[in-house]
């Protein structure tokens, strides 16, 4: 633990608490794909031959083609004598296909690349927040006695090497031997008594499960460049709803709906959903005053504002002048929230957010990585810097995912009403589309958005849902019959 008191809290919230750091925008799905490959496979591999190779000339530190052709001329079909310019052409088009996420940097310690096989993936990476680590845990929970189908989905996914992204690379990293480029170690399952357990876990690991199986139904499963970008895409999914709903699942907090707006461009619903985004973000902040409060309850003898202020001057500090900025903001910010009502060490654990979020998270707060999780796995936009109001706009990619996570292996083969599609999504992520318009409502109402949202709002989720049938439809998942029922599922 760091000596510094805002470093050791906030170490202790991501830790053992949430169980990742969400602290980074360069936080990216390869990132999140090397850390869950490496956990399930047990092996990393020395990917830098491919590195040097992703590097193209021009570039910071960037090897030139003519000494590629000197170190690898054995795997060349001309040997020395290829013509420098088919070689950069070639590293060209590397750097299409497996820097797609723009993740190899010039330094290699932290380079990942788009990840076809087990041949790309690394050791650990900063960028990584823990996040695989994190999905592991909950996918090797032994439930039934067993842990997750996808950890061997996903290990049959990833040794086929004789896909075309791989066959691309696999000259360049087997060289000189396969044996000198693979570390291969025992793969390391956590004691179910060690995985601390909650709904919003349960909810994701039976969506992991689900997804699986209808994986398998659909015939996706014999695909592996498939399998691997569609159980990626639902683990950044899956991290953004335990960081959205991670509050109400440990402390007992309100659970924050997400309202996808299906595209219609209805002011209604946009504005409902940049509220609920906005909600999602306060939720992250709640939760860390929670975990916060953990920690300081333990280390305050006393709920009393003496106590609490001995504990703020007994506050260590990397600096002199962070000592003296942060110890006067905690001081004014817990004494205001002493004025509201609040007790002094929930006050306190408030402060404490507050100076975490100011000192240490300057780049990128805990509730910014909402945005980050949540363009990034394609729920939330619009993308861009420009777009400072997000809310969530889902992928059709993603709408794919999450619908064949929540959905049994009959609905998909029978086809199942949108309305009950609906119920299944509120049930598993409180993820409204509008096709139980009065059910939804009141969800809203509930949470404060639907007041404050102009127009027919209770009309215009109706309406969200019939553009979202269309999407279904558009995508081969849904047909809608003469009597105007539309049915979700798979080749009806």
């Amino acid at each position: 633990m760091a000596n510094d008191t805002l470093k050791r809290i906030g170490e202790f919230v991501c830790t053992d608490c949430l169980g990742f750091a969400p602290t980074s925008n360069a936080t990216k799905p390869p990132h999140i794909a090397n850390g869950l490959f490496r956990a399930c496979l047990g092996e990393v591999c020395k990917t830098k031959d491919v590195h040097e190779w992703l590097i193209c000339e021009g570039k910071k530190d960037a090897v030139s083609s003519e000494r590629i052709i000197a170190s690898y001329y054995e795997i060349l079909e001309r040997g020395q004598l290829e013509r420098a310019s088919n070689i950069k052409d070639f590293r060209f088009l590397l750097n299409e296909i497996f820097n797609q996420d723009n993740t190899t940097y010039p330094s290699y310690d932290f380079s990942v690349m788009t990840i076809s096989s087990h041949w790309m993936v690394k050791k650990r990476v900063s960028a990584e927040a823990g996040i695989g680590d994190f999905i592991f845990e909950i996918l090797s929970k032994k439930i039934g006695g067993e842990c997750s189908p996808v950890i061997e989905l996903l290990r049959n996914a990833l040794s086929n090497d004789t896909d075309d992204m791989t066959k691309l690379v696999k000259p360049i990293i087997a060289f000189p031997s396969e044996k000198e480029k693979r570390d291969v170690f025992e793969v390391e399952y956590p004691e179910d008594s060690e995985i601390r357990w909650d709904y919003c876990k349960e909810s994701i690991r039976h969506g992991f499960d689900q997804l699986s199986k209808n994986l398998v139904l659909i015939e996706e499963s014999k695909n592996s460049l498939l399998v691997l970008r569609r159980m990626v895409n639902y683990a950044v999914f899956a991290a953004l709803l335990y960081l959205i709903h991670g509050n109400s699942a440990v402390f007992g907090g309100n659970r924050v709906p997400i309202v996808i707006d299906a595209g219609s461009k209805v002011d209604s619903i946009k504005k409902a959903s940049e509220q609920s985004f906005t909600a999602a973000k306060k939720s992250v902040e709640d939760y860390y005053v929670n975990a916060i409060y953990r920690v300081i309850d333990e280390e305050i003898p006393h709920d009393t504002e003496k106590a609490c202020k001995k504990w703020i001057k007994e506050m260590v500090f990397t600096s002199a002048d962070k000592e003296d900025t942060a110890k006067n903001a905690i001081t004014s910010y817990f004494s205001s929230f002493c004025i509201e009502g609040d007790t002094p060490k929930y006050a306190l654990a408030k402060a404490l957010q507050i100076a975490l979020y100011t000192f240490e998270y300057k780049s990128n707060s805990p509730s910014d990585f909402c945005r980050v999780l949540g363009v990034r796995s394609g729920i939330v936009g619009p993308k861009g810097n420009r777009a400072k109001i997000k809310r969530y706009l889902v992928n059709s990619f993603t709408l794919e995912t999450i619908t064949l996570s929540a959905i049994s292996e009959d609905d998909l083969r029978n086809g199942i009403e949108l309305k009950d599609l609906s119920a299944k999504l509120v049930h598993n992520y409180s993820i409204l589309i509008g096709a139980d318009s009065e059910k939804e409502y009141s969800i809203l109402e509930e949470a404060n958005i639907a007041q404050s949202t102009p127009g027919d709002l209770r009309g215009d989720l109706s309406l969200n849902a019939k553009q979202l049938a269309n999407t279904y439809i558009s995508l081969g998942l849904g047909k809608r019959y003469a009597d105007g029922v539309t049915l979700i599922g798979w080749r009806l």
